[in-house]
């Protein structure tokens, strides 16, 4: 995986993860005057997620012909 450092067009600094193959997974989601506050970000999202755990919900994906159907898990 790859972070990109970019600015966008009001010149604020973003951020942007993808996967080796350009997929992207997460986007900044606010914009920062100063790319030491954007590369700061980026530092506290790799120290913060190193132990994240891995929540589920009640419900389950369920493919049908080619389409993805939610369906509740509860009975």
């Amino acid at each position: 995986m790859v972070f990109h450092l970019y600015q966008d067009v009001a010149g604020n600094w973003r951020w942007s993860l993808a996967t080796a193959a350009g997929v992207k997974l997460a986007v900044s989601p606010v914009g920062y005057a100063k790319r030491m506050e954007c590369l700061q970000a980026i530092h506290c999202l790799r120290e913060e997620t190193a132990d994240a755990p891995l929540m589920t919900d009640p419900f389950i994906a369920v493919e049908s012909s080619g389409a993805w159907l939610t369906v509740s898990g509860k009975a």
